[in-house]
């Protein structure tokens, strides 16, 4: 009895363990596309092939993608070229090779394609000025908020990198460090905090692109070689005023 509690009781945690593992796993697919980039998708073994030996492409119902693709001793010629509009999404390939007696080859492995979202960037503000070296501690600083807005959700193993730039009194101003900080969020919300007290007008904008976890294993191809980078559809200004000097008195008679 004592043996087949211990062995139960053994089970039950390799299950539990192997569940919380799995809770862990993600799901990353060969190549992720941004933007209107178009790719072909080649097959290794077309250096194998003889005159005559034909390509078959396949989606991922099994259906076939236009007609084989017939090799004639030219390079790429059995490519399989997925268009700039391919739908947001993942999509699934497979080939097969038929030789020119009509053998037909076993499928290959599916290949993944994950097509990106388009997305939108704006900032907002919870204030446009304020004082410097304001003496109410309630009203100080400013926080300026870039939203990204993309059309649909992102797939696992990606995140944002958002990249700030300010003007002060109309000329470029650096480093933004001696004005504020950004609290480096890479998710769909990222601030900017400014702290500077020095009179003036600033002006920001700022950029997000996609861009890879370290885990994520696939490869992105994007339309601007950059993780098709965003610019804000408007900027946001915020105003430093100089708070009054110290006044003195004097008696008027």
């Amino acid at each position: 009895m004592k043996k087949t509690i211990t062995r139960t009781v053994l089970a039950t945690l390799v299950l539990l363990l192997s569940l919380t593992f799995s809770s862990y796993a993600q799901t990353y697919y060969n190549v992720y596309i941004c933007g209107n980039k178009s790719v072909k998708l080649h097959m290794p073994e077309e250096n194998t092939l003889a005159n005559g030996d034909k390509v078959h492409w396949f989606d991922e119902n099994d259906n076939a993608i236009g007609t084989p693709k017939t090799y004639n001793g030219t390079q790429g010629i059995t490519d399989l070229e997925i268009p700039a509009n391919l739908g947001v999404g993942l999509h699934t390939y497979k080939t097969r090779i038929e030789s020119v007696a009509g053998c037909l080859g076993d499928p290959s492995l599916p290949y993944t394609i994950y097509k990106l979202p388009t997305k939108d960037l704006a900032l907002t503000e919870n204030r446009t000025a304020y004082c410097a070296q304001e003496s109410n501690p309630t009203i100080k600083d400013a926080t300026i908020t870039a939203t990204t807005t993309p059309l649909s959700p992102l797939p696992a193993g990606f995140e944002y990198a958002y990249t700030w730039s300010v003007t002060k009194n109309g000329a470029p101003f650096s480093p933004l460090s001696a004005i504020g900080s950004s609290d480096n969020s890479v998710t769909d919300v990222n601030k900017f905090t400014m702290t500077v007290k020095d009179p003036g007008t600033y002006v920001f904008t700022a950029t997000v692109k996609y861009v890879k976890t370290l885990a994520n294993t696939g490869v992105l191809v994007s339309e601007d070689t950059n993780g098709c980078v965003v610019s804000t559809t408007a900027t946001q200004t915020i105003t430093v005023t100089p708070k009054p000097s110290a006044p003195t008195i004097s008696v008027v008679y």
